[in-house]
């Protein structure tokens, strides 16, 4: 049964080996630079979970781009570049626009009138570059045609992009045949683009044929029979209304307002006072039923106004009318507009109504309306704001600059001319928590203090009498942000060793620095990459879904917006280089975070580790780039998504092919790690061949390996790359490196395998090497060495204990955990020592007390004071007769303290048969007069002066001067006369 068992123990290490092996080769990626030029604005985008792509290798890289404001001047340019090898390509056009497009532009389409009709059958649709600005002259911009679409027929007509403002105005002229069916009908409107020509109007004749599905959308317009009524009604009072036109008017152009009333009118005089500036005069006043009413005009001409009184009167009966309407016409007021308009675009003229009827009071409040009509020089039919994008990103929060979008304002005229508006100007944010306006309307911004995104929010503009609307998207980050580490814990390379002195060492001496620069050196620590990623959504309309930019799986990646403001909590732990490359420094834990820069708030954090475990590099990856390609290809999510796969070239090298090498290091602990993330002086690398001077040095730029092979062949050539400690940090010139790799320049031979750089110098063929050391002085100086050559094991084993010796650990800082642990263990300590101390001063201040000797007589009794109370005299008389016979004293002596004369005395036995001295003979004549305290003291005699007799009793009464005295001496009265005294007191008392 073991043997089963330990079988598949075997087998599931291996699975987990090889699961382990298959992840990090997932992980890696050839570390190729991509840029992207003539691109404004962008951002590199990755799925949740899946960096790099799957699609990735030692071979080939995959990134995805998201354009958001690409420049119309030019096609944006993709660069890939592996030192000393680039290539670059164009952006190919989007998967919405037709293939065969043969300028690069990024138009919007804005239809001018919804509706159009027999009296004004033109269709306008105003075409804007989107994007940044464009080199000026004409020859540059393209052609913008516009077909019309309907059952009866096709209509086209095209216009060139003026360089002032981007834009052009197809005015399309629809055949009338379109409106003859009677009923409102559709026509569909789309455009392409095409390149200018020379001649009238830049653009080509072009045919008759349907775009058919190569032209975009721009919308539809609607065919109406009729002229739609183009006036508004203004109140005057509640039983007459005034019909004013909606439309402005040129100078010298008449324009009629028609006065009505509604069916509750009952007065038969009417009144109307017309108060007008100069520039506007009325001309007259005619009635619509001159047989009931009678009408009668005045002028009043005033230095600054002029005023009209038309006074209307019922001349006739008015006949019955069973279903009167609600409102019936009474007079037609004809106006003028004079030719001076002061050279002004558009002006406003104020016109003044006020109603007056009999009997009215000469100061009551008469009803006034004042309305103003528009008077341009131009026939403006509308309104059109131009955006430079029509969705903006967010970022703001995370750099804590404002984003903005510039925003122009035209009018479009009859004709299809364009003019910018840049006076009185008004506009308004609908939603300001998500986009806001610029006080002049020339820009429309978020400032990082909006609170989410939104799309389609909507931005009012108005110019006197003209409105527009511009909707845009806004996307905003969703936080916290999500900080990825390649490695999220850091640890010790084993062997790896790099100069300079530990954090807090002093610095050494000129004189000694030479003797202590191999010993200067210290263990290094992994390094991981950092990338900051961010989710950017809107919400929808009305309170809908999240709509996330790209997807929901989608992440963009913001690094270089917030590597400013992103730092390690504690930098002696760990610090960041550049943003984007995590260093251990020494061991701990902390974490990174990221801070907004307006309130100083976390915006995101990841934790991280450093610790002192070894760790070791197992394999160094090699991958030969002989040339790189890159393919190019446009997604779908998006209109700005792009996709760039990039591949390293490798096949037999040519005569003096220069190579390079791109290096990842796989480690113990599973991770791999691109050399780039490392410091160019810490890596000391060296090349070799198999064939005398196959290969040689190349010149150094960048951090990249790079070697001239010498080439001409028809077989593939193995490079082995080995990975050192960097030179100051070497003992010997010939060191086992820490880990090696091989790379092959075409197609390895098939029947045997490629051979790999041995763990012994010994066991490689003659073979030329390059070296790069880790200084700079040693890696831009590549030499060319023999081969390895053979060490003994034990003094590889020597080598590598000295190392191990001579490593300076890293210094061990303390945690505020182990600052507590250590104080809490010196309070025990020191409470132990108190203890001990206590101890140590009873055991000093009772050890002049002799225990008694049991070893001389063991059935001798222990020592026992005892203390009677009571009067029982039969009692007290047996207790008495128990005890021993009272010892020989001499004067001024007792038996438990020192004599009067200050020396002690030893107590003497009596003989054995006198058992009661006269003290208890004293104490039985007292007892039947008071109550009594008796001491009785039990103690066995000193050893060394009577070693074989008993211990003896001695009993003390309080009765006798003799008593008081013997038991008082400890106390301290042995002057006769105290003693005299005390007694005298107890006697007093009893």
């Amino acid at each position: 049964m073991a043997a089963p068992r330990s079988a598949r123990l075997c087998l599931l290490v291996a699975l987990a080996l090889d699961a382990a092996r298959v992840h990090g080769d997932q992980n890696v990626y050839l570390p190729v630079a991509l840029e992207l030029l003539d691109a404004p604005e962008h951002f590199r985008a990755q799925r949740v979970g899946h960096y790099p792509p799957s699609n990735s290798s030692l071979g080939s890289r995959s990134e995805t781009f998201l354009l958001l404001q690409p420049w119309p001047r030019a096609q944006p340019l993709f660069r890939a570049s592996y030192p000393p090898f680039t290539t670059q390509q164009v952006v190919p056009p989007r998967a919405t626009e037709p293939l065969h497009r043969l300028v690069p532009w990024d138009v919007r389409a804005v239809s001018v009138e919804a509706a159009v009709t027999p009296a004004e059958p033109h269709a306008r649709v105003l075409f804007h570059l989107k994007g940044q600005d464009w080199p000026p002259g004409p020859g540059s911009l393209p052609c913008a045609r516009l077909y019309a679409t309907h059952p009866v027929g096709t209509a086209h007509r095209a216009c060139r992009f003026q360089p002032a403002l981007g834009a052009c105005v197809v005015e399309l002229e629809l055949p009338a045949p379109w409106f003859s069916r009677g009923t409102p009908s559709w026509a569909t409107l789309a455009y392409m683009l095409e390149p200018a020509v020379e001649g009238p109007g830049g653009c080509a004749p072009g045919g008759d044929e349907d775009p058919g599905q190569q032209a975009l959308p721009v919308g539809s317009v609607e065919l109406r029979p009729k002229d739609p009524p183009q006036h508004q009604e203004v109140p005057l009072d509640e039983a007459v209304t005034l019909r004013v036109p909606n439309t402005p008017v040129r100078p010298g152009q008449p324009f009629t307002a028609t006065v009505l009333l509604r069916h509750n009118f009952t007065a038969s005089v009417l009144t109307l006072r017309i108060k007008v500036k100069k520039g506007l005069q009325v001309t007259t006043a005619r009635l619509v039923q001159p047989a009931l009413w009678t009408a009668k005009l005045d002028r009043i001409k005033g230095s600054k106004h002029h005023s009209t009184l038309i006074t209307c009167h019922l001349s006739g009966p008015v006949g019955p009318d069973p279903s009167p309407p609600e409102l019936s016409e009474l007079l037609w007021v004809d106006f003028l507009v004079e030719n001076s308009t002061s050279g002004a675009v558009a002006v406003t003229r104020p016109v003044t109504w006020q109603l007056e009827y009999p009997g009215q009071a000469p100061d009551a409040e008469k009803d006034k309306m004042v309305w103003e009509i528009l008077v341009s020089e131009r026939d403006i039919r509308a309104l059109v704001p131009l955006a430079k994008a029509e969705e903006l990103v967010n970022t703001a929060p995370l750099t804590g600059q404002p984003g903005h979008i510039p925003v122009r304002l035209v009018t479009v005229d009859a004709g299809g001319a364009l003019a910018e508006v840049t006076e009185h100007i008004g506009c308004e944010s609908a939603n300001t928590q998500v986009l806001q306006v610029s006080e002049a309307c020339d820009a429309v911004f978020v400032a990082g203090t909006e609170s989410r995104g939104a799309k389609g929010v909507r931005v009012d503009f108005w110019w006197r009498r003209l409105r527009a609307s511009l909707r845009l998207t806004v996307w905003a980050p969703l936080l916290p942000l999500r900080i990825e580490l390649t490695d999220a814990t850091l640890e010790q390379v084993r062997g790896w060793r790099v100069p300079g002195p530990t954090d807090g060492a002093p610095e050494p001496e000129p004189a000694e620095e030479a003797e202590r620069r191999a010993r200067g050196c210290r263990l290094l620590y992994q390094r991981a990459g950092v990338r900051v990623l961010a989710p950017f959504a809107a919400h929808a309309q009305g309170g809908g879904r999240l709509a996330h930019l790209l997807g929901p799986d989608w992440l963009l990646d913001v690094t270089h917006l917030v590597a400013p403001h992103a730092r390690v909590q504690d930098p002696r732990v760990a610090s960041l280089e550049g943003g984007r490359v995590l260093v251990g420094r020494e061991p701990g834990v902390t974490a990174i975070e990221v801070r907004s820069p307006l309130s100083d708030a976390i915006l995101g954090e990841q934790a991280l580790a450093v610790t002192d475990d070894k760790v070791s590099v197992l394999e160094l990856r090699v991958q030969p780039v002989m040339g790189i390609s890159l393919v190019l290809s446009r997604g779908t999510a998006h209109p700005g998504e792009v996709t760039a796969t990039c591949w390293a070239q490798s096949a037999l090298p040519a005569l003096k092919q220069e190579v390079a090498l791109s290096l990842w290091l796989a480690f113990s602990d599973h991770t791999v790690a691109p050399a780039e993330l490392y410091d160019r002086r810490d890596l000391g690398l060296s090349v070799s061949a198999e064939e005398p001077s196959a290969v040689l040095p190349a010149a150094e730029q960048g951090a990249q390996l790079r070697v001239v092979v010498s080439g001409g062949g028809t077989e593939a050539l193995p490079l082995h790359v080995a990975l050192h400690p960097p030179e100051p940090c070497r003992r010997g010139r010939h060191r086992v490196p820490l880990a090696s790799g091989t790379a092959w320049l075409g197609l390895p031979p098939t029947p045997t395998p490629a051979p790999a750089l041995p763990s012994s110098p010994a066991q490689s063929p003659p073979a030329t090497e390059a070296s790069m050391g880790g200084e700079q002085q040693a890696a831009s100086s590549v030499g060319v060495k023999g081969k390895f050559e053979r060490a003994e094991e034990d003094r590889e084993a020597k080598e590598e204990e000295e190392e191990e010796e001579e490593m300076v650990p890293a210094p061990q800082r303390i945690t505020d955990l182990e600052l507590g642990m250590y104080a809490l263990l010196g309070i025990f300590c020191l409470a132990i020592l108190i203890f001990l101390v206590n101890g140590v001063i009873f055991v000093l201040r009772y050890q002049r007390k002799e225990p008694p000797d049991t070893a001389a007589n063991p059935a001798s009794p222990q020592p026992h004071n005892w203390v009677w109370l009571g009067t029982d005299q039969e009692e007290l008389s047996r207790q008495l007769d128990r005890g021993a016979p009272e010892l020989p004293r001499g004067e001024g002596s007792c038996p438990c303290g020192s004599g009067v004369g200050g020396e002690a005395q030893a107590p003497v036995p009596g003989p054995p048969g006198d058992t009661l001295g006269p003290s208890s003979t004293l104490a039985r004549k007292e007892m039947g007069r008071r109550k009594r305290v008796e001491f009785v003291t039990f103690a066995p005699m000193p050893p060394a002066q009577l070693p074989e007799e008993p211990a003896a009793v001695q009993s003390i009464l309080v009765a006798g001067e003799e008593d008081i005295r013997w038991v008082c001496e400890d106390m301290g009265l042995k002057d006769p006369e105290e003693l005299r005294n005390y007694m005298e007191r107890i006697r007093g008392s009893s």
